[in-house]
């Protein structure tokens, strides 16, 4: 399931999202290269007259997730679709919500857990299909920043996702995925650190590569009053001279096949 972290970071109001990039299956490392971390972009509709449509709001929230590739990431394609096809209500004026959303990507995540569960064969899992995950941003409904984990669970032999709140506050965080024991455990041995933090336990355990599933590169997502984002990594690991910007360890400041733009403004240097 490998690890996806969110905590929130008080000293510039935002929530932060962080995981590995590691995606491993049967027992072995498929890449390094895995994005486990995506904007939500919401769109909403209102009707003017007939068949005439415009938009009047527009959000962005953010995704992640641990566990299965193959159902998060057809689960997340479909949500979007639907997030940015929404039409208000005749006379509704009220914002959507971040746990609306959250309840949408589960109802869809239900769908897609349960149709691929149903052509396994008699030897295999359905355990193979589940992923948990976090819908988070700044909410426009309630006016703060809210989060969401997406669990998936077996009842009376029946799968079904529960979304709950989180409540993350100051010096809180919250793991997901099989690394969450061994986190939880990195942070409390690194405590004293002079850099201690979710960031640079999630450095130090990509590095270490304490568990098979866990490794690869940092990848980060942040949450603003203004919307969300994934941002580019400042690596700097071959010195000031070797730095580059990395997308889940791509060198994207070598690419040259934009005319006149290059791939990232900012960069987070863990």
């Amino acid at each position: 399931m490998t690890l996806a972290v969110i905590w929130y970071r008080e000293k510039f109001g935002e929530l932060w999202c962080a995981a590995d990039t590691r995606i491993s299956g049967a027992s072995r490392v498929l890449t390094d290269s895995g994005p486990k971390i995506f904007p939500v972009p919401v769109v909403c509709h209102e009707n003017l007259n007939g068949t005439k449509w415009r938009v009047c709001k527009r959000h962005s929230f953010g995704f992640a997730f641990a566990g299965s590739t193959l159902s998060a990431m057809s689960t997340h394609s479909m949500a979007t679709a639907c997030t940015q096809n929404f039409a208000q209500k005749k006379g509704y004026k009220k914002p959507i919500s971040v746990e609306s959303v959250a309840n949408l990507y589960a109802e869809i995540g239900n769908r897609q857990v349960i149709e691929m569960s149903s052509r396994l064969g008699a030897a295999e899992n359905q355990s193979q299909f589940f992923f948990d995950a976090f819908i988070f941003g700044f909410c426009p409904s309630e006016n703060r920043f809210m989060a969401f984990v997406i669990v998936s669970s077996i009842a009376g032999g029946e799968f079904h996702f529960n979304v709950a709140q989180v409540i993350i506050g100051p010096g809180q965080y919250l793991p997901i995925g099989s690394g969450e024991s061994g986190f939880v455990s990195l942070m409390d041995e690194l405590k004293h650190e002079p850099d201690a933090g979710v960031i640079s336990t999630l450095r130090e355990m990509v590095k270490r590569e304490v568990q098979a599933d866990v490794g690869g590169h940092l990848q980060i997502g942040i949450s603003t009053k203004q919307g969300f984002k994934v941002v580019p990594i400042l690596d700097t690991a071959n010195g000031p001279d070797g730095a580059f910007v990395s997308f889940l360890g791509w060198d994207a400041s070598s690419y040259k096949g934009l005319e006149g733009y290059r791939i990232g403004y900012s960069a987070i240097k863990p």
